[in-house]
């Protein structure tokens, strides 16, 4: 991935107030978590985010392009990561090693969220982080579970 740099404030703040997971965040905090907490990248379509086994524990929101999420062992496809959507949480939330696998299925442009934010930011930031992540993750049981109830005979 490459990473994005010299993009003025208010652009990155026009990029992000485009995507549903900043609904509830206030102008302010936006500008916080963008300022210190996060970094804008490029991932040309092919390459990975992050694989299997890493350490690293950033959380991906994608702001442009496709992701698709697949395990190793066999390349099964687990989920496709739209702008809007995140992917790594996991890692971010548990300090813990890369589950799998997340690659661009397209030219993709994402925002990546330090851990450290979790720590650092002031509670209502940290707590509106967590709820979106929340939100997301109850959202993607609900599609997985339909998904599932449509291919049970």
């Amino acid at each position: 991935m490459k990473l994005i740099e010299h993009i003025a404030m208010y652009k990155r703040m026009e990029i992000i107030n485009r995507v549903p997971f900043f609904r509830s965040f206030e102008l302010a905090e936006r500008q916080m978590l963008l300022e210190s907490f996060s970094q804008l990248y490029l991932c040309q379509q092919g390459r990975y985010v992050f694989k299997l086994h890493e350490q690293s524990q950033q959380l991906y929101i994608v702001l442009s392009g496709e992701l698709i999420v697949f395990r190793q062992s066999d390349h099964k496809e687990l989920g496709h990561i739209r702008p809007g959507d995140f992917v790594g949480e996991g890692a971010f939330i548990a300090h813990r090693e890369r589950s799998t696998n997340a690659k661009a299925l397209t030219d993709a442009i994402v925002l990546a969220i330090e851990p450290l934010a979790l720590t650092k930011l002031p509670v209502v930031v940290r707590e509106k982080i967590k709820d979106q992540l929340i939100l997301g993750m109850s959202e993607r049981i609900a599609r997985l579970s339909s998904l599932l109830e449509r291919h049970t005979p």
